[in-house]
């Protein structure tokens, strides 16, 4: 198994917390521990908690806070959604990929805690890709 791929198992299992540690939460805190980038993703204020209220903000920060690159790389996040009543849910997690494989760490409310899945097993579970963002840091 890949060194960055063990790295990221410490995360899985960490508790999803609503309005407390959700999946930006996991996104930023990995992004600093393992690759020391400081994202400007305030995950300290209140986030909405509604399926419209999270699109609208992911929505107005997508490109604020991230590049959009053409496919996945260790460390870039991907944006996920995935059809809900009442419109779209919208998900972030953290890539590593492995040889061909490419894997998602993510907090996932639905599970409860957070996982570290192969993105076409996610795919598997209705998620979408939205796009892969390389974060701009300071």
């Amino acid at each position: 198994m890949n060194a960055m791929l063990r790295q990221a198992q410490q995360y899985v299992g960490t508790p999803y917390v609503p309005g407390v540690f959700d999946c930006a939460d996991l996104a930023v805190k990995v992004q600093w521990e393992l690759f020391k980038r400081l994202v400007p993703l305030q995950t300290e204020r209140k986030r909405p908690l509604g399926v419209r209220g999270q699109a609208r903000l992911i929505s107005s920060l997508k490109d604020q806070v991230g590049d959009r690159i053409d496919g996945p790389v260790t460390g870039c996040v991907v944006l996920l959604t995935a059809p809900v009543e009442g419109g779209m849910r919208w998900h972030i997690g953290t890539v590593f990929v492995v040889g061909s494989a490419v894997w998602v760490l993510h907090n996932s409310a639905l599970m409860g805690n957070a996982w570290l899945q192969r993105l076409p097993d996610l795919e598997r579970m209705g998620a979408r890709v939205e796009g892969f963002y390389a974060w701009r840091h300071a």
